[in-house]
């Protein structure tokens, strides 16, 4: 049965690659123009005239990563913050006024930009890039809205920690970075946003949120021109040149196993190895990646779920791995029984063995290909997509690798997959984090 379902879902994936096959590409650079506005703003446009509708998303290349010591939670708070802006037309913030135009408005920090997305119908574009200009130049940051502010961040922090899922994150992450600041928090910790306050928001703020430190991009049913000179008058005024990130602390490679491990109320156990990851200025090596991460965690058809879940030492398993500016992780976590802990960890090794040691074939490639070009087609459907695709690349080098990715990745061998693989996934130089069931009362000890 297992067979015959593994064997459906592919035939499923083939099915739609095959429905999308001599298609125009999804990001077709024919449709897609740039500009650098005088003072580094940067603006991208993809025209699509299908649905009426367009989404705008605002980068700014500043995450966690880059704030002080003394300001760790900074780009998390000052995003939350962003909402206090009012449309000073009715006296309502920024979320509500866009949503009474149908809208939808989303932000999220993370180590590497904060963004800042918008979808509405074309009509309302040009209002809401106002009401987007007037919140990212005129941040709200009296004393009273930051204390308020301050403790819903710091209660979501708890509840987030309160999980396993992200108590293990902040493990894993802590654990495999020791000089980079990839290794705090995104949001940092609630005692360290208990201390913000708004003068450190402003400093950041002062750092960060600058015209060359920024790009919008724009993609649905636009006028190009129009849109350009909305933005030119919006965005290109205020003051500013090109600006360049301050270099963060490298990363010493990793030479051993560094194992941590914490226990918490649960009938199971969890294990994460993380490597170090190819940055994105490495960018086949990030493609390769990417196929690894496809041929060990897509779902059914992965090797995780053939060795492990199929197995019964697993009772579910993922790959993650995130292109990021600096070199980031690949994660592999599984959910195991506690007595099959030593066997689920002892299968996931074999199965990084096995991509160092067995070179795939050019069918087995051709399939992980296939999967990998399937899922970009899925996350890139709707205009929103598309933008977050082109301002992802953009925020952490340059947005025409979102355009290129596709070709790149068809471009890999399986030669420079198991080059990758023997450079990035050392079997004896990780990091492994454990979350294991306490102890109840009575039960026997563990050796």
């Amino acid at each position: 049965m297992r067979r015959i379902k593994r064997l459906l879902g592919l035939a499923l994936l083939l099915a739609a690659l095959s429905a999308t096959a001599g298609a125009a590409p999804i990001l077709d650079p024919s449709r897609i123009s740039d500009r650098t506005l005088d003072n580094g703003f940067r603006l991208i446009i993809k025209d699509n005239d299908e649905w009426g509708v367009a989404s705008a998303a605002l980068y700014i290349r500043g995450g966690s990563a880059y704030e002080t010591d003394e300001q760790v939670g900074a780009a998390h708070l000052l995003e939350h913050m962003l909402f206090e802006a009012i449309d000073l037309r009715d006296n309502e913030r920024i979320g509500p006024a866009i949503e009474s135009m149908g809208g939808y408005i989303n932000a999220n920090t993370t180590r590497d930009f904060t963004r800042i997305t918008v979808t509405v119908a074309s009509q309302y574009l040009a209002e809401s890039l106002e009401l987007l200009a007037e919140a990212v130049w005129e941040p709200q940051l009296p004393a009273a809205a930051v204390n308020r502010e301050r403790e819903i961040v710091a209660r979501e922090l708890i509840d987030v920690a309160d999980t396993a899922g992200g108590a293990l994150e902040d493990l894993l992450w802590e654990t495999a970075f020791t000089e980079h600041p990839y290794g705090r928090p995104i949001g940092g910790t609630p005692e360290q946003v208990a201390e913000l306050t708004a003068e450190d928001l402003l400093d950041y703020y002062g750092r960060m949120y600058v015209p060359g430190n920024m790009a919008l991009v724009v993609v649905g049913d636009v006028d190009p021109e129009g849109l350009t000179a909305t933005v030119e008058e919006l965005f290109g005024q205020k003051a500013g040149e090109p600006m360049t990130l301050p270099e963060l602390p490298s990363e010493p490679p990793l030479e051993d196993v560094r194992v941590t491990v914490e226990t918490r109320p649960s009938d199971a156990t969890i294990v994460s190895f993380a490597w170090h990851a190819p940055e994105v200025e490495d960018f086949d090596d990030v493609c390769a990646m990417d196929l690894i991460y496809s041929i060990l965690g897509e779902g059914q058809l992965g090797r995780l779920h053939e060795a492990l879940n199929e197995q019964g030492l697993a009772l579910m398993t993922s790959c993650d791995f995130l292109t990021q500016r600096d070199p980031g992780l690949i994660i592999v976590t599984a959910l195991t029984p506690p007595d099959k802990e030593l066997e689920a960890r002892t299968a996931i090794i074999e199965q990084i063995n096995r991509l160092r040691n067995e070179r795939l074939t050019e069918e087995q490639l051709a399939e992980a290909k296939r999967v990998l070009e399937i899922g970009y087609a899925f996350t890139n459907e709707s205009y929103a997509d598309q933008a977050g695709s082109l301002g992802f690349y953009e925020a952490i080098a340059d947005y025409t690798l979102a355009v290129e990715y596709i070709d790149r990745v068809r471009a890999i061998t399986p030669e420079k997959l198991q080059q990758v693989a023997q450079e990035y996934l050392d079997p004896d130089a990780y990091t492994l984090a454990i979350i294991r069931p306490e102890t109840r009362p009575g039960a026997a000890g563990e050796a």
